[in-house]
């Protein structure tokens, strides 16, 4: 007799390695520097997470300009752009990095890329985080496009066809981005 064996998928998915260490970061700099510890952007899209760090002594800020003076940031696991980077410099704050090791090789990339002179076409979501640190790598807003979906590639105009890269968020799957790829890689060639 044949057993019949069904799986039931969760969502959302689990923490990536790159979330624990962000959120393990900021539970350390808590120990060492006392509370409260500012973090650029929710370290994690989990409620239960962010409230358990905030009664630790942790906030979440948006705007850099919100965090007094030499305190202490802890840029997200998501990444910040260059602006934001300069502006913690600008307002003397300690930047502690828990940027996600993934992350942080997407943005290198887009800066050898461009440095290249190619195009950066970032395939995700308007408004992620992750999305606006990584597009902030380019200081040039003519070098960059976001596409979010097949429309999007119809209505990019692109001149030089022969100079261009794309990366994606990390936290889109294979699935999610492949048809996107593969008509990007169809409309370039």
């Amino acid at each position: 007799m044949k057993k019949e064996i069904h799986i039931t998928l969760a969502e959302p998915r689990g923490f990536c390695a790159g979330v624990d260490r962000a959120i393990a970061i900021v539970e350390k700099a808590l120990e060492k520097y006392g509370s409260p510890i500012y973090v650029r952007h929710e370290v994690v899209h989990n409620e239960f997470v962010i409230e358990n760090l905030k009664r630790k002594g942790a906030i979440f800020v948006e705007d850099m300009e919100d965090i007094p003076k030499g305190s202490h940031v802890i840029y997200s696991a998501h990444g910040v752009s260059k602006l934001v980077r300069k502006k913690a410099s600008d307002f003397n704050l300690v930047p502690i990095d828990a940027t996600c090791p993934l992350v942080t090789k997407v943005h290198k990339e887009v800066i050898q890329q461009n440095k290249k002179g190619h195009i950066i076409i970032m395939i995700g979501h308007e408004g992620h985080p992750e999305v606006d640190g990584t597009m902030g790598q380019v200081d040039d807003n003519d070098k960059t496009f976001l596409v979010q979906n097949l429309g999007d590639i119809d209505r990019l105009r692109i001149k030089n066809t022969e100079k261009i890269s794309y990366v994606t968020q990390t936290t889109l799957s294979i699935d999610e981005t492949k048809e996107i790829i593969n008509k990007l890689k169809d409309k370039i060639s």
